[in-house]
């Protein structure tokens, strides 16, 4: 069965889009959802809010996993435009509803590569290859500095080249990523049996008290934000929906495995964190590396050196791939939106050679360069600290993140009712109401976590380093200064004369049966 969907497109569109080359299979397909959702930056800072934590990730997975699994699922293997998530929002609200989604889709990712990405590997080198955290490179603030730049203008860039190159090149940043984070985390849980088992865990544990939910604020501000941040991932392949080999067959068996990998990762290593610290440790688990700190002193000390110089390169690689796959699945959805007229056309060139948006791509990696180098120089030769720049950082890119979350899951319902008769390959069980429950589900959670990331809690502003208004002025200016770019882009794109609408018949042919329903 075939059903003809028309589709307006733009000239630039079809153009650039003959220089796509195919380089996702099934394989691929796992372990680049895999490096999407399995995030070694914020895994410490969740699980230092303690055993409430592990009943929060059990709830979350059932009630925010699963139903956005599902959607993602029907979306990505029924709606098989290269931009994904701008495709699916341009046919359920239109261009200006798909740009704005874009952008916030998009923005986050560079100023995440640059702040607690690039700030983790400078950690992890200093800790693991020079002694502490605080180490000093060359003995002076200027140094330091000029040093800390160094390395993270290679990290960043040297991410950026490998979202550069060919999708069947730069792929194997996420797969081979994947496999050394999963690698991190089996060398962290042996070491904390080793430890639980070896009598090292002394002080109170958790109680099953302890399990039950608290103060909402903290679980508003500090919990459900992260545990979304965590989630999130399933819909990045589908930037590169047209480069894949069988979308219609592959997305749906992909999520259900890259999810599974990722629930049972996060599960085993929040447990084996909470019998390994007792509680008055966990508030200082900032990070896996802070986390990974707390358990190796199990082993021999020259053991524990050489392995900790592994480790901070594994983890500089963990990094490389989480804003690698990000950046190769939310700069192609821009570069689509720019195409579109939604945006400057020169924003959405790809390359001949290796088929990718160039163009965006050095985008990502000018503003990185330029919010790194900011950050650091702030920070060494002026007042604030590095903490409380990048908790602002993290606050922001948090924000923007789950407020693009807020128009992509309505999409998914709009489409089941504006496009009823297109023939989708995996279909969300329980008709219609199945269909509102998988987007409700996750939008409520979207909702609540946007909310209190823009106005938290006083608890968590007390922990921030800087009072409230400073705080809500970090998070709601730059979000006026997405919305006014986002227009202003808008307008300039619509008003280009080179650039001019298309309309295509695309025919969507049903392969295979039709699950649920």
């Amino acid at each position: 069965m075939q059903v003809s969907l028309p589709e307006i497109t733009t000239a630039a569109a079809l153009e650039e889009k003959q220089k796509l080359q195919k380089g996702l299979g099934y394989v691929d397909m796992i372990f680049f959802t895999a490096a999407a959702l399995i995030g070694l930056d914020t895994l410490g800072a969740f699980s230092a809010n303690g055993a409430q934590a592990l009943t929060w990730l059990f709830f979350s997975a059932a009630t925010f996993l699963v139903p956005y699994g599902l959607l993602t699922a029907e979306l990505g293997s029924t709606f098989t435009k290269e931009g994904g998530v701008y495709e699916w929002c341009k046919l359920a609200g239109g261009r200006f509803y798909a740009a704005l989604t874009a952008m916030l889709y998009w923005v986050s990712n560079p100023f995440w590569l640059a702040g607690t990405l690039s700030v983790g590997a400078i950690a992890a080198i200093k800790t693991f290859w020079f002694g502490s955290t605080n180490y000093q490179f060359g003995g002076t603030k200027a140094s330091d500095a000029f040093i800390e730049l160094a390395i993270a203008l290679l990290f960043i860039w040297g991410t950026v080249w490998f979202v550069i190159m060919s999708l069947r090149f730069g792929k194997w940043l996420s797969v081979f990523g994947s496999y050394v984070k999963l690698m991190l985390l089996a060398i962290f849980m042996v070491l904390g049996i080793i430890f639980i088992v070896g009598g090292y865990s002394k002080g109170v544990h958790f109680s099953t008290a302890d399990l039950i939910p608290g103060d909402w604020g903290v679980v508003g501000t500090a919990i459900l934000p992260v545990l979304i941040f965590q989630w999130v991932g399933f819909e990045v392949q589908n930037g590169a929906a047209e480069e894949m080999h069988d979308p219609q067959r592959d997305v749906p068996r992909s999520i259900i495995r890259a999810g599974t990998i990722a629930a049972v990762t996060y599960a085993l290593f929040l447990i084996v964190i909470l019998f390994a610290l007792p509680t008055n440790q966990l508030t200082g688990v900032g990070s896996f590396l802070n986390a990974y700190q707390a358990v190796n002193g199990v082993l021999p000390a020259t053991i524990a050196k050489v392995l900790g110089w592994l480790v901070a390169g594994g983890l500089v690689i963990a990094y490389a791939s989480s804003g690698g796959t990000w950046l190769m699945g939310a700069d192609r959805t821009y570069a689509v939106s720019a195409l579109d007229r939604t945006a400057p056309r020169m924003f959405g060139r790809f390359s001949k050679k290796y088929g990718t948006p160039v163009a965006v791509n050095i985008m990502s990696g000018v503003m990185a360069t330029i919010a790194v180098a900011a950050a650091i120089m702030v920070t060494a030769f002026g007042s604030g600290a590095i903490t409380t720049l990048f908790s602002l950082v993290l606050g922001f890119t948090l924000s923007t993140n789950t407020l693009a979350y807020l128009f992509i899951f309505p999409a998914f319902l709009i489409l089941r009712y504006k496009y009823p008769d297109v023939p989708r390959t995996y279909r969300v069980p329980g008709g219609m109401i199945g269909a509102w429950i998988v987007t409700l589900l996750p939008f409520i959670y979207a909702a609540i976590a946007g909310y209190y990331i823009l106005i938290p809690a006083d608890s968590y502003i007390s922990k921030s380093g800087v009072n409230r208004p400073t705080y809500e002025l970090t998070q709601f200016i730059p979000l006026a200064v997405i919305i006014l770019l986002t227009i202003v882009f808008y307008i300039w794109g619509q008003n280009e004369k080179r650039n001019q609408d298309v309309v295509v018949g695309e025919n969507i042919e049903g392969v295979g049966g039709v699950a649920g329903d």
